[in-house]
């Protein structure tokens, strides 16, 4: 799940060491992964590699039904 763009441009600004403090621990993880170039295609690639045999035998499955 990504942030909105207003959500993400409101984490970049937070800089204040103050404003920092104040964020949940999720919102300071999901700070620093903004810091990570690309980070959010690079999570859908790493999903699409981790679900891409799952889902190649689920369509040999379902071709199989349909030749029978």
């Amino acid at each position: 799940m990504a942030p909105s763009k207003e959500e993400e441009r409101k984490l970049r600004n937070a800089s204040d060491d103050s404003v920092i403090i104040k964020l949940t621990p999720a919102e300071r993880f999901l700070k620093e992964l903004l810091q990570v170039p690309f980070v959010f295609k690079r999570v859908d690639a790493l999903l699409s590699v981790a679900n891409f045999y799952p889902e190649v035998e689920y369509l040999r499955r379902s071709f199989g039904v349909v030749q029978v």
